[in-house]
């Protein structure tokens, strides 16, 4: 072999092992690599999950801060609400503004130019004639020293001055002695009276009135203290234990064991009203309006979370009913088993169920909607306040349009609401793509297009409102009791409040008087067939009271007026 072949075989083998060598290292850094890699995939999940417990962490804060968060209107200025509204319609409507949703505008009086913002009108200040007040009067008489030294003699009245006050007597139980007088008949002569057997024991000659019809027998309060205690506790959410103190500081105590025997009474002859109610709500109204809150029952580890229920019926009744546990779609079908009609709520997907076959029409609550683009302020100020005009666009056509009869009422609430809803909608389509996917207004947006046809069912229809807010106002209660009692002790102090708290909020609808209605209900109740007991309800009590006789009429009375009935020598004699 040549010395060059042997050069160039040397070399060669040089060169594989310097390839070989790197081929080495290469490997060693593809190992290396490839542990590195996975080292990062496994940081990289262990970030993911901090990441998403982050996350779960983020959204627990947000839920503690919101409940935590003081209570506030949901309020937007109405000038930039205006503002927001006159962009909108600028950049969405075609040429003009929203057809019969423009009012026209007045000539502006001339004003100089240093003139600020037109000034509203002030409201009259000043007392209230207290004359023409329903107030009980109480009149003090003053009399100079030197008359009434002199016994008057010597001066001549000329005058008088009058200035009227506001004053205030303690309320106060009272006792209420009933003396029914006993008489044994005789003759004027001395004798037994005819008609009667001489020869019977006296006992039962002895002449005794009964008690008043309005008086319940073996108990030892009058309705009238009763329906005190219902309305302190259900309407100015006084507990039972203040309603105690309070009594102990009038000089008469309450104890509270007391006053649950007597709630308990009540509710036994008022609790088949508010079945009434509830049933002929079923069976002929044209809308519910519902909405649920919680309502905790005390248990031996923790409280029991059950869920209060309230129906609007129309104008008609409020009728609130409770469920075991949380709310489902089971509970909320049999509360309204047999109904058939429109069905105003929120979005919670246990109303789902009743829409199903079509017997119930959804109806979605605008108020919902707002709150969602209200929220996106926080995030989205500029963006979010295009929608939230156009929603106080659509309240104030609500408004405007009930002024209207009822016949002409729908047509007119459509056309003018329509271009609204048209904008709307644009809108929607404009910035769907636009905004951030996990943001508050991405969810208003959502929101917007899942309940978009429950949402503008009320064009059909001038009898839907287009907001729940009435039935959520009469939960209100309950949840500001919470705040005085924290929960019920049991079912049955849960089962008291459904039914009182149904007969009180049905007097405002009808705009009675709760005391005045509690106080004859509970006297004439027991008197009252239980086939007719629908009419006692807030919404016939009216006419019912018309119709009573005389017998009837006497019952409703209190035990202290029925005197005053007596001829004036027998009253006497009394």
């Amino acid at each position: 072999m040549s010395k060059r072949a042997c050069d160039r075989c040397a070399s060669t083998k040089r060169v594989l092992r310097t390839a070989r060598a790197k081929i080495a290292v290469l490997e060693r850094t593809v190992v290396e690599l490839q542990a590195e890699c996975a080292e990062l995939h496994e940081q990289l999940a262990e970030a993911l999950k901090e990441a998403e417990l982050q996350r779960a962490d983020l959204l627990r804060y947000e839920k503690a801060y919101e409940s935590a968060r003081p209570n506030h209107p949901e309020r937007v200025p109405r000038e930039q609400l205006q503002l927001a509204f006159d962009e909108m319609v600028a950049m969405l409507a075609d040429d003009t503004p929203p057809a019969n949703d423009t009012e026209p505008a007045s000539p502006a009086p001339a004003r100089g130019d240093d003139a600020g913002p037109p000034k509203k009108k002030r409201h009259a200040h000043g007392r209230r004639p207290l004359e023409q007040c329903n107030l009980v009067t109480e009149e003090v008489e003053l009399i100079p020293d030197e008359v009434r030294a002199a016994g008057g003699k010597g001066f001549k009245k000329v005058g008088e001055e009058c200035s009227s006050r506001i004053a205030f007597q303690p309320a106060r139980y009272v006792r209420l002695l009933i003396r029914r007088l006993k008489f044994l008949p005789i003759d004027e002569g001395g004798l037994q009276s005819p008609g009667l057997d001489p020869a019977a024991p006296e006992a039962t000659r002895v002449l005794v009135a009964p008690l008043p019809g309005s008086v319940w027998p073996n108990v030892m309060a009058d309705p009238s203290a009763i329906a005190h205690v219902i309305l302190s506790k259900y309407d100015d959410i006084l507990p039972l234990h203040r309603q105690e103190r309070i009594s102990a500081r009038d000089g008469f105590v309450l104890p509270r064991s007391t006053q649950c025997g007597w709630l308990r009474q009540a509710h036994e002859v008022t609790y088949r009203i508010t079945d009434a109610m509830f049933l002929d709500a079923k069976q002929n109204a044209f809308c519910i309006a519902t909405d649920a809150t919680g309502a905790p029952i005390r248990a031996p580890d923790k409280c029991q979370s059950w869920d209060t229920f309230v129906f609007l019926a129309d104008r008609d009744h409020v009728v609130f009913r409770h469920v075991l546990q949380h709310a489902t779609s089971e509970s909320i079908a049999k509360l309204l088993q047999g109904f058939r009609g429109h069905l105003l709520a929120d979005a919670a997907p246990i109303y789902d169920a009743l829409f199903a076959d079509g017997s119930i029409v959804e109806h979605a609550c605008w108020f919902h909607c707002r709150r969602y683009f209200y929220r996106a302020l926080e995030t989205d100020k500029d963006r979010a306040m295009g929608p939230l005009s156009l929603i106080a666009r659509l309240f104030k056509i609500d408004d405007e349009c009930k002024l209207a009869p009822l016949a002409d009422r729908t047509e007119l609430r459509a056309k003018r609401a329509a271009p609204v809803l048209a904008m709307l909608d644009k809108w929607v389509e404009i910035h769907r793509d636009q905004v951030d996917p996990r943001g508050p207004l991405a969810a208003a947006i959502g929101y917007y297009e899942n309940q978009r046809d429950a949402l503008r069912r009320f064009l059909a229809d001038a009898r839907i409102a287009i907001h729940n807010n009435l039935a959520e106002q009469q939960l209100r209660n309950l949840g500001l009791g919470r705040h005085n009692w924290t929960f019920f002790a049991n079912e049955n102090g849960l089962r008291w409040y459904t039914t009182f708290r149904s007969l009180i909020a049905s007097c405002y609808l009808h705009q009675l008087n709760p005391r005045e209605y509690l106080e004859e209900i509970l006297r004439l109740a027991p008197h009252w067939s239980a086939r007719r007991v629908l009419e006692l309800a807030p919404k016939y009590w009216a006419a019912t009271r018309k119709k009573l006789d005389e017998s009837q009429r006497k019952i409703l009375l209190p035990p202290w007026d029925i005197s005053r009935d007596l001829p004036q020598p027998l009253a006497a004699a009394s």
